[in-house]
């Protein structure tokens, strides 16, 4: 079990590294093709252990149900971008070999963090995801915006490694341990837990938070979302989140799921303030780039609230929401990227006004996309959402319920407001109506999708706890 999916997407990049000086002509295009090629090798790779467990490497990392399942998640997202990349129209500034390769080291770095069964290699893997999404927010290096927001990642980033460090080191000095199997034995023989210990877990909590952008450590969301290249945007609106999730859940539910009383009452705090600041503070907005900057805060909190229970029905919860928000949300972002004026990328709410006018199969599939996100049924979105809520009604986690059903209604005012905007309103100055057909296809196919999973609901909930079932199996 040494050749995993991780070691191969390492081998490729050195590849590309190495042949990319060589090729003389579009030299962009073809590593792309070799990066989406390599994803989809290391997607076979994945599904071929997909139900094995062993931990590897000194158990510094772990192979198991949980992990594959989101690995396989990361590279339908990853690979999703890379499509994107070669078909759409994009800034001249983005056609370089660098960004097919640092897609494809952030990947790395997310399928390590996902397998991680210790707080170093958990560290080393988040710098080495986190090095290549600074690199890739900031790479329109003539854009100020771009350049701004790389400059707000890399601090907040900066200051999330240091918290991180910090808890990391409070929890060793409690346990002198790391790992997270040793972790989970030490605690079950302590008779009370100490207070550090406690402190070293919120540390840790706080730094993952600002990885999710889970409010109130959301500040640099909104405007990393709106200065950084689109197709960064929609990596970052995705793929890390996914990431980062699968962290925090099997950083609390396996070494820590003995004090989940201590944990717990953080997540409810982090789940209440985002549906809160994220329903709320996109109320304002006028660009569409930071409106689902801060839809993306209300839906982590919304997901928030299965992992308050530590149960494996919370769990499952969150793992089809996942599924679901990838297929959502990269659908929006695929929209947002062909809304262009005179050939010029445009981000602004105005801009889609009358747009059911100028181009009706866009406008129809943006519609089918948003109305899943404020989970109107029959779609997608609103099966993640009364899976999550039924998790937190059955746990007596009433108040979250309630919370969360406030949070969506409010949402689906800013929802509600951009098809009004489109379908409703006269267009003031046309946008430009050129589609090509991979674009409309893969929209096609992720519309029909968003529209047709609510139809076969047992095949997701069946498939999400046999692959959860690793994490309470071993705890």
């Amino acid at each position: 079990m040494i050749f995993t999916p991780e070691i191969f997407l390492a081998f490729s990049s050195l590849l590309f590294i190495l042949i990319g000086p060589f090729i003389r002509t579009k030299a962009y295009i073809i590593i792309t093709y070799l990066a989406l090629l390599s994803v989809i090798i290391s997607q076979f790779l994945v599904y071929k252990d997909i139900f094995h467990f062993e931990q590897i490497f000194n158990n510094f990392f772990v192979v198991d149900s949980f992990g594959s399942f989101i690995k396989s998640l990361l590279l339908i997202g990853t690979g999703i971008i890379l499509y994107i990349y070669l078909i759409v129209n994009k800034s001249s500034e983005l056609n370089k070999i660098e960004f097919p390769i640092l897609i494809i080291l952030s990947l790395i770095g997310m399928m390590l963090m996902v397998s991680s069964n210790d707080i170093l290699s958990l560290f080393v893997s988040m710098e080495l995801q986190s090095l290549s999404l600074y690199i890739l927010v900031s790479f329109a290096r003539e854009d100020r915006n771009s350049s701004e927001a790389g400059v707000k990642y890399f601090v907040l980033g900066s200051l999330s490694t240091c918290i991180f460090l910090f808890g990391g080191s409070l929890i060793y000095g409690c346990l002198g341990t790391t790992n997270f199997s040793e972790i989970a034995s030490s605690i079950n023989q302590l008779n009370e837990i100490p207070i550090i210990l406690v402190i070293g877990v919120v540390f840790i909590l706080v730094a993952l938070s600002l990885k999710i952008s889970a409010a109130p450590f959301h500040m640099w969301t909104p405007d990393v979302y709106q200065g950084a290249p689109t197709i960064i945007t929609a990596y970052l609106s995705v793929v890390p989140k996914i990431a980062a999730f699968a962290v925090i859940i099997r950083f609390l539910v396996f070494p820590f799921g003995e004090i989940i009383i201590d944990w717990g009452k953080i997540i409810i705090i982090l789940s209440i303030t985002s549906m809160l600041v994220g329903s709320l503070g996109a109320l304002q907005q006028t660009d569409i780039k930071r409106l689902f900057a801060y839809s993306t805060i209300n839906h982590v909190g919304f997901m928030l609230i299965g992992l308050v229970p530590g149960s494996e029905d919370g769990i499952i919860a969150i793992c089809i929401y996942l599924m679901l928000y990838l297929l959502m949300n990269l659908g929006v972002f695929i929209i947002i990227l062909n809304l262009s004026r005179d050939n010029i990328n445009v981000t602004l709410i105005k801009d889609l006004t009358g747009y059911f006018i100028n181009n009706p199969f866009m406008a129809i599939c943006m519609a089918i996309f948003i109305f899943s996100m404020a989970g109107i049924p029959p779609l997608s979105g609103f099966l993640g959402k009364l899976i999550v809520l039924n998790v937190a009604i059955d746990n007596n986690l009433i108040y979250l319920a309630v919370i969360g059903v406030l949070s969506s209604v409010i949402a689906a005012f800013y929802y509600l407001r951009i098809i009004k905007i489109m379908f409703f309103d006269q267009p003031s100055e046309e946008l430009d109506i050129k589609i090509n057909s991979e674009t409309k296809l893969l929209l096609v196919v992720l519309a029909i999708l968003n529209i047709t999973i609510l139809f076969y609901p047992k095949f997701f909930l069946d498939l999400s706890a046999s692959i959860t079932f690793s994490l309470f199996s071993v705890n």
